[in-house]
């Protein structure tokens, strides 16, 4: 007969305490990381969003400054499309109050000869009806559309002569 020995028993210690701290802080890294992570890709998202806002405005200028030569054009008919593309620039979400204030300056000079008749104390207002040739009409017309739509945008009242002119077909 083989004799067997008995291995001793395994002595089993259960810890009820709390962990140390640096145990805690071990298993918190993998969520710092994931936190850290968060941050930084909403940081560069931001950062792509308020890039490509200033390129579009970048862009937006650039229209802009396009139409504003074409407005002060010798040919008519670049001055007509330059007033229609100012207005379609002014109603853009990319302009502001100070970008329709500067459009606004341009929808003016090509109302110069109305604007002086109201600025005498008895002036009657202008008639809406152009009295020139159907070319300056285009342009009152395209210039009194831009007007329309930069009083809207900066929250000013616009003289009813102009919005009866702005109804003139282009």
């Amino acid at each position: 007969m083989v004799a067997q020995t008995v291995p001793e028993p395994v002595e089993v210690v259960v810890q009820n305490g709390a962990p140390d701290g640096w145990d805690v802080l071990a298993s918190l890294g993998p969520l710092a990381i994931l936190v850290a992570a968060l941050i930084a890709a909403f940081i560069g998202w931001r950062s792509m969003q308020t890039q490509a806002e200033a390129n579009r405005r970048t862009q937006w200028w650039e229209r802009a400054e396009w139409a504003l030569d074409a407005s002060m054009s010798s040919s008519m008919d670049r001055r007509v499309i330059g007033l229609g593309v100012l207005t379609l620039l002014a109603e853009s979400s990319l302009a502001g109050e100070e970008e329709a204030r500067i459009l606004q300056v341009a929808s003016n000079d090509s109302l110069a000869q109305k604007v002086t008749a109201l600025e005498g104390v008895d002036a009657k207002q202008p008639s809406t009806r152009v009295t020139g040739a159907p070319e300056d009409e285009r342009v009152m017309a395209g210039a009194a559309k831009l007007r329309v739509v930069t009083d809207r945008k900066i929250g000013q009242q616009t003289p009813e002569w102009i919005v009866e002119l702005s109804r003139t077909p282009v």
